[in-house]
């Protein structure tokens, strides 16, 4: 999932402030994830439960 993010973050260029929702999936959940997130400068929303 990380290297997915990478990939989309490099080639589709979105600009920050980008609202990445998921459902509450551990990959998501994950440090790795969120730091991806925070770097690219993408807000990160999950699902309530």
């Amino acid at each position: 999932v990380c290297d997915a993010l990478k990939m989309a973050a490099w080639q589709r260029r979105p600009k920050a402030g980008l609202i990445h929702h998921s459902d509450r999936g551990s990959q998501y959940a994950s440090k790795a994830f969120r730091k991806l997130l925070r770097i690219n400068g993408f807000q990160g929303s999950m699902s309530r439960k």
